[in-house]
């Protein structure tokens, strides 16, 4: 049986390590001659400008010839709830409903229970109301009647017949 000698394998590995001698030594002339020559290009520490990043802007179109929704591109539904509002007015104000649910106390010392929260007179709280939560004052509680301020305006609360 032949033994077989490294000498082949020797050869390719010999060609190899010459091959990247000369790749490694033609990046580094390349890198010395890139280098920025004498005092015209002198180094600074100031920060470079940072480009200005655009911002997008998306309209919503109120017409199919504007645009249309790329996922469903025969959606109509972009279409229809356009409100277009040229006579600004403002808003009405949105009626409050209170109820004096209880009036409990000392004579000296009274309470009022309004939408089911408890005031004292002086008191300034928030209560639960249908059309959200509001800020309510309580000015005075007589014996049947409770005087509240909401919103600006003062409204005099009373126990319904049979309390």
């Amino acid at each position: 049986m032949k033994s077989r000698s490294q000498l082949p394998l020797a050869k390719p590995l010999a060609l190899g390590a010459a091959l990247l001698a000369v790749a490694f030594a033609s990046l580094a002339a390349q890198t010395h001659t890139n280098a920025p020559a004498g005092p015209a290009h002198a180094q600074t520490n100031a920060v470079a400008a940072l480009p200005e990043i655009p911002q997008s802007v998306f309209t919503m179109p109120t017409c199919p010839q504007e645009g249309k929704d790329p996922f469903f591109p025969r959606s109509m539904r972009l279409f229809n709830n356009v409100v277009v509002r040229t006579n600004l007015q403002a808003a009405p104000v949105a009626v409050v409903e209170l109820h004096l649910n209880g009036i409990s106390g000392t004579p000296d010392h009274r309470l009022a229970i309004i939408n089911n929260r408890t005031f004292e007179s002086g008191e300034e709280g928030e209560v639960a109301a249908a059309s959200g939560r509001v800020r309510v004052t309580c000015k005075d509680i007589k014996l049947d009647s409770v005087r509240v301020i909401v919103s600006g305006e003062e409204r005099i609360l009373r126990l319904r017949a049979g309390y």
